[in-house]
């Protein structure tokens, strides 16, 4: 009887475990003013920009304040979990960068955004020589979904 609780119990702990998407997107690095607009949309979430700071580092602990604030948009008809990552390469094909960041608390709830910070403290001295990123984005449906019919236009009184 133990034996069968517990593989019942670790098959609900793997299959929550196993019920997380996860997608991955090259894109080219462009910043403008230190901001990337692109479009990645994705299980009903949206990015459409990157705000990249090369910052600046802290003496004496030699750790940068570099960073990346992804603006996230949750389209779809459930909360979900939501974690994104950022890797940084230049022409040849070198990794300049990596990190990840997500939910700060909970969950990003149907409707909503919000910005996740992508940190960079060690790896960062060649920032300034990218070419291309991948961005990486993971999701898992929190809550349950709720059917939200569209509102169907008013047709104007016929005239008689």
């Amino acid at each position: 009887m133990f034996r069968r609780l517990s593989l019942v119990l670790a098959a609900l702990f793997f299959s929550q475990l196993l019920s997380a998407e996860i997608v991955t997107q090259k894109f080219n690095w462009s910043p403008v003013n230190g901001i990337q607009r692109l479009r990645f949309d994705w299980n009903d979430l949206a990015i459409s920009e990157i705000r990249f700071d090369l910052g600046d580092t802290f003496k004496p602990l030699r750790v940068s304040s570099a960073k990346a604030v992804v603006r996230v948009d949750n389209n779809s008809a459930r909360d979900q979990e939501v974690g994104v990552a950022l890797a940084i390469f230049d022409a040849d094909g070198t990794m300049l960068a990596a990190g990840s960041g997500g939910i700060k608390v909970g969950d990003l709830d149907k409707g909503e955004r919000d910005s996740f910070t992508v940190r960079f403290p060690y790896v960062y001295r060649n920032l300034k020589s990218a070419s291309y990123f991948y961005l990486t984005v993971e999701t898992k449906p929190t809550g349950k979904w709720k059917y939200q019919p569209k509102a169907k236009p008013t047709e104007p009184p016929s005239a008689q």
